[in-house]
């Protein structure tokens, strides 16, 4: 027995033969099953409930329930038990109209509980309520299909609407294409401003402006500025998929006689004009000057940079000529 001190005593004397037999080591038994063995076995040594349930820091009744159930089961008593009930109450309401709930949402796959609740009781007379109807659904994995029906349907719309180009516009004129995108900017408060800019894709001719919030008005507000500073007609403007870009301001845009097109999804590259400009900004106005300065103040900047980067900054794409070179043809360069 050398090695093994107490450990056969252990399970001998505290176990009914035909339970230890069973046991090979006690290591293997869970560890809440092992607690519990301890409770006994201090218990048996100092024959007193109230110094064991101090010791281990447990009721009386706590102790009392795996005591009986020790007395009566042996060891077996100390594992937990399945709390499952053996009689489950099967409810008869919803096993009546779950054919019904399955045939409606079958035939009205993107209604949902309430809607199914309302038709059973118009059209079948049945009262349903709305959550027993949602555990139906859920039951027969009907909640999540629906899910992504709505979706197809709504990105199939989404696309339908919008008219998109993978490659980007081609741009053989001034005007002809305009990319506008906006930069969120963090002031130093805490909040943002929003700083839109717009490109022309054929000469780089830029214009850009900040706005206190990014809203439908402001965007309109922007196009229409757009419009005066660059003194030539746009035929098309080209945006991502953002929100201040969605429906009413491409509607806005069509009332006024100019063409509308989304970039692709994830697709950064098709709007890259745009998206270089506001890096190439970013580097040379804001990285150098800060923006913790007011809104009227940050416009001010903004005008006084854009004059340059049109009329005196080279740029490499165009051979090193400035954007206004390009956009305004030679003979009508305006350096002021």
């Amino acid at each position: 027995m050398k090695g093994r001190v107490g450990t056969p005593t252990f399970i001998f004397s505290l176990f009914p033969k035909q339970i230890s037999k069973n046991i090979k080591d006690i290591r293997d038994l869970p560890r809440e099953v092992k607690t519990r063995i301890k409770w006994i076995d201090y218990f048996k040594k100092t024959n007193n409930v109230s110094k064991t349930c101090r010791h281990f820091g447990i009721s009386r009744n706590t102790f009392y329930k795996w005591k009986k159930r020790f007395d009566k089961e042996g060891i077996e008593g100390l594992f937990d038990r399945d709390k499952t009930p053996k009689n489950k109450r099967t409810p008869t309401v919803r096993k009546s109209v779950r054919n019904l709930v399955i045939s409606v949402r079958q035939k009205f796959p993107t209604w949902g509980k309430e809607k199914i609740s309302a038709y059973l009781k118009l059209e079948e007379g049945i009262e349903v309520s709305a959550s027993t109807v949602y555990r139906i659904l859920k039951e027969e994995c009907l909640i999540d299909k629906t899910k992504k029906i709505k979706d197809k349907i709504r990105i199939k719309k989404d696309n339908r609407d919008k008219k998109r180009t993978r490659k980007g516009l081609k741009a053989t004129f001034p005007g002809e294409v305009v990319q506008i995108d906006v930069k969120y900017i963090p002031l130093g408060d805490g909040t943002y401003a929003y700083q839109y800019v717009a490109i022309d894709k054929y000469s780089r001719f830029s214009y850009s402006h900040v706005y206190p919030k990014k809203n439908m008005n402001n965007t309109k507000d922007f196009i229409e500025k757009v419009r005066e500073y660059f003194g030539t007609e746009i035929k098309k403007v080209q945006t991502d998929n953002g929100s201040e870009f969605e429906r009413k301001f491409s509607q806005y845009l069509e009332s006024i006689g100019i063409e509308h097109y989304y970039s692709y999804p994830r697709s950064p590259k098709t709007n890259a004009y745009v998206e270089r400009a506001i890096r190439t900004m970013e580097e040379e106005l804001w990285n150098v000057y800060g923006v913790n300065y007011p809104i009227d103040e940050l416009n001010r900047m903004l005008g006084k940079y854009i004059r340059k980067y049109n009329f005196i900054r080279p740029h490499h794409s165009l051979g090193y000529k400035v954007p206004a070179d390009v956009f305004f043809g030679c003979d009508k360069i305006f350096l002021g």
